[in-house]
C-alpha cells in the first residue's frame, strides 16, 4: 500500500475477478474496469511520481488507478475483510526526498495488521524492508516478529535477504523482501 517511499511506495490489489496481480483495492468492479490498483505514499512528491509514470504506460483500461497521499495503516483500515488480493510495502524514504520522512516500526505493523485483514483467502502480502538507517532497522525488527507470530495454519511467511550484502557506505544490512500468503 505505501512506503515512505522506496521508488514510489507501493501498492494495493483486489476486487475483479480475483486475480492475483496488482488490482482493486476495494473489492468488486468499478465502472467497467476488472480491478482498481489504490497508491498511497507518506509524500505527495512520491504519488506524483508514480502517477506521471504509471500514466505514461499504455492503458487497456482494466485496471483504475486511485492515487493518495497518507497513512497507510488508515487507508488498510478502511478497508473490507477479504477485498484485496495483493498488498504491497515499499518501506523505509523517497530516495532524493526527505529522510526525516520515514515509515515507522509502529504504524508499519499497525499496516500490516489491517492488511492481513483486507487480503482474500490466496491473497498476498509483500513488504520490501530497508534497514539501512535507525528507523528502518526498527521497523524490520518489528515487523519481522510480528509476521513470525502469524498461526502457521492461516499464512505461509517467506523472509529473503542477501547474507553476503552490505552497505558500502554505512555496513548496514541489504534490503530484504518479506512474502505472506493467506491459506485460507
Amino acid at each position: 500500500v505505501e512506503g515512505g517511499g522506496g521508488d514510489g511506495g507501493g501498492g494495493l490489489g483486489g476486487g475483479g475477478d480475483g486475480g492475483g496481480g496488482e488490482g482493486g483495492g476495494g473489492g468488486g468492479q468499478s465502472g467497467g474496469a476488472a480491478g482498481c490498483l489504490l497508491l498511497c505514499d507518506l509524500q505527495q512528491r512520491a504519488v506524483d511520481a508514480t502517477r506521471r509514470r504509471l500514466e505514461a504506460l499504455p492503458s487497456s483500461g482494466l485496471l483504475e488507478l486511485d492515487f493518495r497521499c497518507g497513512d497507510h495503516a488508515a487507508l488498510l483500515e478502511g478497508l473490507a475483510a477479504g477485498s484485496a488480493d495483493l498488498v504491497v510495502f515499499n518501506l523505509g524514504y523517497l530516495p532524493g526526498g526527505d529522510k526525516s520522512i520515514v515509515t515507522t516500526a509502529e504504524g508499519t505493523v499497525r499496516a500490516m495488521s489491517a492488511a492481513e485483514a483486507a487480503v482474500a483467502p490466496g491473497g498476498c502480502v509483500s513488504v520490501a524492508l530497508y534497514p539501512g538507517h535507525e528507523e528502518g532497522s526498527r521497523e524490520a525488527e518489528a515487523v519481522l516478529e510480528h509476521a513470525a507470530r502469524l498461526p502457521q495454519g492461516g499464512w505461509s511467511v517467506l523472509s529473503s535477504q542477501w547474507i553476503n550484502q552490505r552497505s558500502k557506505r554505512s555496513g548496514s544490512p541489504a534490503p530484504s523482501l518479506l512474502l505472506l500468503q493467506r491459506m485460507h
